[in-house]
């Protein structure tokens, strides 16, 4: 299995989805923070999500550390 994209390059990728209200989130977010947002948007550094992922039920995204 190769290394996990690095924070920058998969919010490299995470701009070109997300809408103009989440890019200054999206580039202050990092680590958990920058998957969650991902997640939103089925954008996933793994290019899939991974076994058990079912997804955001309530949309909460938070700033879990």
């Amino acid at each position: 299995m190769s290394d996990p994209e690095t924070d920058d390059l998969f919010r490299e990728r995470l701009l070109r989805e997300v809408i103009e209200e989440d890019r200054d989130r999206v580039m202050r977010a990092q680590g958990k923070q920058l998957d969650a947002i991902g997640r939103k948007y089925d954008v996933f550094r793994t290019g899939v999500p991974l076994d058990g992922f079912d997804g955001f039920k309530d949309d909460n995204i938070g700033d879990e550390g």
